[in-house]
């Protein structure tokens, strides 16, 4: 009875004023719009927002979920201090997942050419990304695709992704790299909106290695004993990676500090 009163009184009020209906219809589409934009990540178990518009986590039926053999159950609740950034060597996202689940590897996160976030794991788990326990214990893992070598870049144009900046006069553990595949602003600007999120749901500093008002581009001790606060490359943890050399982690912080 109340319902159908409910109704009665909506039906008179509309009519009163028609703009009513519209208001009510735009408040519900906005509603599923929310629901399902897929506009989180996966933390602990429980959903947290992020300001970004493509986000595919695992529990989608579109998702990527890795199995279980490529990471560890986390025993209690975790409380990651780091982002760990690598590039992936592969043309998309989706090839990435595929070498991973192979190799039994795995990373929280990997943003395709298109800026698109794909969770693979909830970041209470723990991924085997760094070649380091320790680093691996306190940190998240985000792959960002890119196959890196010039060679490359007409597949992207083939592709419809347009070609990717190259990025040159690179500098890395002392050494000067050749001119490389760089990443797109749109994979970029996918990796601050996360790093936002991450650092809400975590409270992991908006910060990176510096050295001499500049990022420190080598092995960070702090980093790869795993007690490092804030943003890193994969090159911070050891000599043997170059990942990922020229992404300038300290200008795109700043820029949502």
């Amino acid at each position: 009875m109340k319902l159908f009163n409910d109704i009665c009184e909506f039906l008179i009020k509309a009519k009163q004023d028609p703009s009513i209906y519209r208001r009510e219809a735009t408040e519900r589409e906005a509603s599923k719009t929310t629901v399902n934009s897929g506009q989180f990540i996966i933390a602990n178990g429980g959903e947290h927002s992020i300001d970004w518009d493509r986000v595919i986590p695992f529990t989608r039926p579109e998702g990527l979920l890795l199995p279980k053999s490529c990471y560890k159950k986390a025993k209690n609740e975790r409380k990651p201090t780091m982002l760990v950034s690598h590039w992936d060597v592969c043309l998309s996202s989706k090839s990435c997942f595929n070498i991973l689940k192979k190799r039994k590897l795995s990373v929280h996160f990997l943003i395709d050419n298109d800026g698109t976030i794909y969770q693979l794991m909830d970041c209470n788990d723990i991924g085997f990304h760094a070649g380091n326990r320790k680093v691996n214990n306190n940190s998240i893992g985000v792959e960002i695709s890119n196959a890196y070598y010039p060679k490359y870049q007409n597949i992207y144009r083939t592709r419809g992704h347009g070609p990717r900046p190259m990025w040159k006069d690179v500098k890395v553990h002392d050494q000067t790299l050749e001119p490389f595949l760089g990443f797109y602003q749109a994979q970029q600007q996918a990796f601050q909106a996360l790093a936002k999120a991450l650092h809400k749901a975590y409270d992991i500093p908006l910060v990176t290695p510096m050295k001499d008002n500049g990022p420190f581009k080598t092995i960070v001790p702090a980093v790869y004993k795993g007690t490092y606060k804030g943003f890193v490359n994969h090159y911070h943890v050891t000599k043997r990676k170059i990942d990922c050399a020229g992404f300038e982690l300290d200008k795109l912080l700043k820029e949502i500090a």
